[in-house]
């Protein structure tokens, strides 16, 4: 429950929980209880003797859910009935946890896995039921560019904070890309991999974040049989759209490169594939 107050939201009104429901105690306490600090045996009884149940009431008459639902209009109705039970089951399994259900299963007639989040302080390993798929993410995945678009369309057990600011540098971008066309060549499942590319640089592009249905239409776009030429065109455009032609001198430090290493490794795919990406991008720039 503690979830659906974040440590912003009880600052800004402190002085009036002071003065009308908590003492400075009970405050430090519920602080310390949204922030996942560990309280000793004491403050324990405190809190579920005394703090818990005003927060509750408290929330029961605001008329705030246990459930947050961002953009409720965009979802399928009766997914959202369904979405809810499953939180439900697993904020049973998983007490503590901080719990998001995303994912095209909300708002597209056709999908594969009703996606399940949890952000977690330990090491889990993923696990499927049925067509539940839950993914174990780190806490510090709460301020990544996926979180900030993925909680767009969600139901969640606690109220999302997402960023709204991202630095990606071309470094970075370069790099994403070269990992996607490896998996791609590899024959490897790469749509983690294609997710990122795109909200990386969708972003770079327009400063825009984009939200999972917008994601899941971008990605149709991008046709199997022709994936890797849909890529390079793509990318191209928009390493010379986002960045000052004195920003690419890079790229040709990388072409030079990747040149040389193609005469060695002549049948090198993935090498041709960013030197055509590479000379596009720094023609349309010119």
């Amino acid at each position: 429950m503690e979830n659906l107050i974040n440590l912003k939201q009880l600052q800004q009104n402190e002085h009036l929980l002071l003065k009308h429901i908590y003492t400075h105690l009970q405050l430090k306490i519920l602080k310390k209880k949204i922030q996942h600090k560990l309280l000793d045996s004491n403050e324990k009884t405190y809190y579920y003797k005394f703090i818990k149940p005003k927060m509750k009431a408290l929330l029961a008459f605001s008329g705030t859910e246990d459930i947050i639902i961002q953009n409720k209009e965009l979802m399928i109705p009766e997914r959202i009935m369904e979405a809810k039970r499953i939180l439900q089951q697993m904020q049973r399994k998983h007490k503590t946890a901080k719990i998001l259900i995303s994912g095209s299963f909300l708002f597209h007639k056709k999908f594969q896995d009703i996606d399940v989040f949890i952000f977690t302080k330990y090491h889990k390993e993923d696990y499927r039921w049925k067509k539940i798929q839950v993914n174990f993410l780190p806490e510090s995945a709460l301020d990544s560019l996926f979180f900030s678009s993925l909680c767009q369309i969600s139901l969640s057990n606690f109220i999302p904070e997402p960023r709204k600011e991202f630095t990606i540098s071309l470094k970075e971008a370069l790099q994403t890309y070269e990992m996607l066309v490896n998996e791609i060549i590899n024959k490897e499942n790469y749509q983690i991999k294609l997710r990122e590319f795109l909200l990386q640089t969708e972003y770079l592009s327009k400063k825009v974040i984009l939200n999972p249905q917008q994601l899941y239409l971008l990605r149709k776009k991008f046709n199997q049989n022709k994936i890797l030429l849909l890529l390079q065109k793509y990318f191209a455009e928009n390493l010379a759209l986002n960045y000052p032609k004195k920003e690419l001198i890079p790229l040709k430090t990388y072409l030079k490169d990747y040149q040389k290493l193609s005469k060695e490794y002549k049948e090198s795919v993935n090498l041709n594939y960013y030197i055509c990406t590479y000379q596009e991008a720094l023609e349309l720039a010119s």
